[in-house]
């Protein structure tokens, strides 16, 4: 065991190049094991066209120690994004599907990940949005709906139903799962048509997160039953 966990864990989170790309940040003072960052993110970034933008924005952000099983939680500070503009409800930035976060962070377990790939880009699209007046890659719909859209995507089906059956059967034991019909329609057991798609995913994530992902994308589809 280490003789110096801290050392540890910001060496293995990246969290001197994290300061280092983002001297606008800084480690704010904090209680429990949570890792709290608070400052300016500031960021050189092109549009769909070209087009440079060059803006920057008062973030804190909150790392738990369980990053990247647990996703960190993000809040704009400056007053200058609305609630109308992808937040969660309890006010954070949503910066993605929570499945996209976790599949990319479990690749790349660093914080700069997280601000680079995420949190950076969503603070451009905001910008764009305020000059443009649209998104500059296109969006997700917001909320649930959206979480679907992406599911819909990782899955390779068009309807939600079926991003939900997929969903159930990679929150599945393998040897349950594999006994069931494929939900892409091939009249085929999962076992003989995308086992290897599910099985991946299982693995990287685990059964309990897709658990929770059926429960949401299931009762989105029952509250939008008529």
């Amino acid at each position: 065991m280490s003789a110096n966990p801290i050392k540890d864990i910001y060496s293995r989170w990246c969290v001197t190049e994290l300061l280092e790309r983002h001297p606008g940040l800084r480690i704010a003072p904090s209680r429990g094991d949570s890792l709290h960052f608070r400052g300016t993110i500031e960021f050189h970034l092109q549009g769909p066209k070209g087009e440079p933008i060059h803006d920057s924005y008062e973030i804190q952000f909150v790392i738990p120690p369980k990053f990247p099983v647990a996703l960190p939680r993000a809040l704009e500070i400056g007053g200058r994004i609305p609630a109308s503009f992808h937040h969660f409800d309890d006010g954070s930035l949503c910066l993605g599907a929570p499945t996209a976060l976790r599949l990319r962070l479990g690749q790349s377990p660093k914080l700069t990940t997280y601000v680079d790939e995420f949190l950076a880009p969503y603070l451009f699209g905001h910008a764009y949005f305020q000059l443009h007046g649209q998104l500059p890659f296109g969006e997700l719909t917001h909320g649930d709906s959206g979480i679907s859209e992406y599911l819909c995507g990782l899955f390779g089906v068009k309807d939600d139903a079926d991003a939900s059956k997929f969903l159930r059967l990679t929150s599945l034991r393998k040897r349950d799962a594999n006994k069931l019909a494929c939900p892409c329609r091939s009249g085929r057991r999962l076992g003989y048509c995308h086992n290897q798609e599910v099985n991946k995913l299982r693995a990287q994530l685990g059964r309990r997160w897709f658990r929770n992902e059926y429960d949401m994308v299931h009762r989105e589809l029952h509250n939008a039953s008529p």
